[in-house]
């Protein structure tokens, strides 16, 4: 069976001051319970929140441009760069055009309590 989410079909939600689309948002297909991702998308001109979390998170820009911010460094970033954000660091991400969208896939694994699961099925197995 093919399992498509559709665009048009899908909800998002300002989250994170961006617009996010939850990946694998349906029941049964795989189960993201140690890892996570997002469809994120940065208004014009506007920033996400500061964010700072134990996971590991990867950001693979899909369009536009922008500035990255890491703990006390900044980049700027355009489509197709990738970003690996390391756990605990807190972080941001800026639309620099005032015209476009920046859109990016946000894909975070790898916390504390996901490795404590996973470490409890494999001691009852």
């Amino acid at each position: 069976m093919i399992h498509i989410d559709r665009e048009a079909d899908s909800k998002s939600s300002y989250e994170y001051g961006c617009d996010l689309r939850r990946l694998f948002p349906w029941q049964g297909v795989c189960d993201p319970t140690y890892w996570g991702g997002a469809i994120a998308s940065v208004r014009p001109g506007e920033a996400t929140t500061w964010d700072c979390h134990d996971e590991m998170e990867t950001f693979i820009l899909i369009e536009g441009r922008g500035v990255i911010e890491i703990d006390e460094e900044s980049e700027p970033v355009s489509a197709c760069d990738v970003i690996v954000i390391p756990r605990n660091s807190r972080h941001r991400i800026k639309n620099e055009d005032q015209n476009r969208n920046l859109k990016f896939v946000s894909i975070y694994w790898d916390s504390p309590a996901a490795r404590e699961g996973i470490i409890n099925k494999l001691q009852q197995k």
